[in-house]
């Protein structure tokens, strides 16, 4: 077996052994009924997996962001909130679309769903290799 360091897998290694996983999670997780418990139990464990791995890891070297990128991000983020509390407040029907009515049609299908579970998962695994 392929090893670096202290007796771990390198990380080409550790790529190739968890994209399958992952790929297979998300085609058998795929299989439950949205808002089951089986459903918020295939969103929560690995969930719960890349929380754990994203506070004991310690960040690779600090990163100064700016006001700008900060601002645009912030700005983003509220107006997203805004637009999904408006949609809320009015009603959330299809005049008024919260993201999760705009969603449903993509997540009603397994392969929207399995697409579902690999953004779900790559980005978990991106902000935890931040």
């Amino acid at each position: 077996m392929e090893q670096s360091g202290a007796g771990t897998l390198a990380p080409a290694r550790w790529r190739r052994l968890v994209w399958p996983a992952v790929i297979g999670y998300a085609l058998v997780a795929a299989a439950a009924r949205p808002l089951t418990g089986p459903a918020a139990v295939a969103v929560l464990m690995p969930g719960g997996v890349l929380l754990i791995a994203g506070l004991r890891r310690a960040p690779t070297r600090p990163r100064r962001v700016g006001r700008r990128a900060a601002g645009t991000w912030l700005g983003l983020g509220v107006l997203f909130c805004l637009w999904e509390l408006g949609a809320f407040l009015a009603g959330n029907d299809e005049a008024h679309p919260t993201f999760s009515i705009l969603t449903d049609p993509v997540l009603a299908t397994w392969p929207g769903r399995v697409a579902g579970y690999l953004l779900w998962l790559g980005t978990g695994a991106w902000l935890v290799t931040r």
